[in-house]
C-alpha cells in the first residue's frame, strides 16, 4: 500500500488538482479523490503471444494501475455534468481518445460552438501562483487552472465571429475578437484554411478597446451562455476528462502489449 500511495502522490504532482468554483447545489468530491481510495485486488489472467521478456511485468503493472484508477470511477455521467447540461442549452460532444471537447447550441439565427482542450490542465502550477499579490486563498476554494475556450458565433451567409477567452475562477476573460467573412475559415482545420487565415487581419488588441466596448462584448457572450456558470464548469470537466482519458490509455496500452 505504501508504494501505491507513493505512486499516486507522484502522479498527482505531475499536474494540478484544483477545486473549481461551486455551481451545483449539492457538494461533490473532486475527481482526483478516487486516487486516494484503496486498491481493489482482482485476479490477473493474461495470455501472452509476444516474445518480449518485459511484456508480462509491464502488462501486470498496467493492469494494477488500471484497477486502482477504476476502483471508485463513476460508471455514469457525473452529476455536475448532468446539472450543467440540464441548466443550459448546450449539447456536449466528447470523443474518447481526443483531447478536444465542444459545446454547441443555437441562439436565434446563430450557431454557437465552444471548443476547449484537456491540454490546459498542464497550464497550472501551485495554487498560490494564481493569487494576486497580498491575496490569500479561501479555506474551501482554491484558484482553478486557466482553461482556454474558443467561442465561434456563426450566421448563415453572413460570416462568423471567433472570440478567444480564458475561463478561470468563475470568470470568462476575453483575449481577442476576430471576424471571418467566410464562416468556413472560423471552423475548417485544413492546411488551406490555415494558410488563408494567416493573411487576415485578426482584429485589435482587445485590452486596448474602449472599456464600454469591452463590457458590451462581455454582455454579448453572457446572453449566449458564456458566463460564470460555464467558467466554473470548464476546469471541472477538463479534470474529469483527463482522468477518463488516462484510464482509456492504460487499458489500450495493456491490450496492445498483451496481444
Amino acid at each position: 500500500m505504501a508504494s501505491q500511495l507513493l505512486r499516486t502522490s507522484l502522479r498527482a504532482l505531475s499536474r494540478p488538482a484544483f477545486k473549481a468554483a461551486a455551481y451545483a447545489a449539492a457538494p461533490r468530491a473532486p475527481i482526483t479523490a478516487s486516487r486516494l481510495a484503496p486498491m481493489v485486488a482482482r485476479p490477473i489472467a493474461t495470455r501472452f503471444y509476444s516474445s518480449g521478456t518485459v511484456d508480462a511485468d509491464l502488462v501486470h503493472k498496467l493492469e494494477e494501475e488500471l484497477q486502482y484508477e477504476k476502483a471508485n470511477e463513476e460508471s455514469d455521467q457525473p452529476e455536475f455534468v448532468k446539472e450543467f447540461l440540464q441548466a443550459n442549452s448546450f449539447q456536449l460532444e466528447d470523443k474518447l481518445g481526443h483531447d478536444e471537447v465542444s459545446l454547441t447550441r443555437s441562439f436565434g439565427n446563430e450557431k454557437i460552438r465552444i471548443l476547449f482542450s484537456i491540454a490546459d490542465i498542464n497550464n497550472g502550477g501551485p495554487a498560490d501562483e494564481f493569487l494576486a499579490e497580498g491575496e490569500e486563498a479561501e479555506d474551501d476554494v482554491a484558484p482553478s487552472f486557466p482553461v482556454r475556450a474558443s467561442i465561434t458565433v456563426e450566421k448563415d451567409g453572413k460570416g462568423a465571429v471567433t472570440i478567444d477567452t480564458v475561463a478561470q475562477d468563475g470568470d470568462m476573460a476575453i483575449e481577442s475578437v476576430m471576424f471571418y467573412k467566410e464562416s468556413r475559415l472560423a471552423n475548417e482545420q485544413s492546411a488551406e484554411a490555415d494558410w488563408q487565415r494567416r493573411g487576415l487581419y485578426i482584429g485589435p488588441q482587445f485590452a486596448e478597446l474602449d472599456e464600454n466596448l469591452q463590457g458590451l462584448f462581455a454582455r454579448y457572450l453572457e446572453e449566449r451562455g458564456v458566463n460564470a456558470g460555464l467558467a466554473a464548469f470548464l476546469p471541472d470537466y477538463v479534470e474529469y476528462k483527463e482522468q477518463k482519458e488516462y484510464v482509456h490509455w492504460l487499458d489500450s496500452m495493456k491490450t496492445f502489449i498483451s496481444a
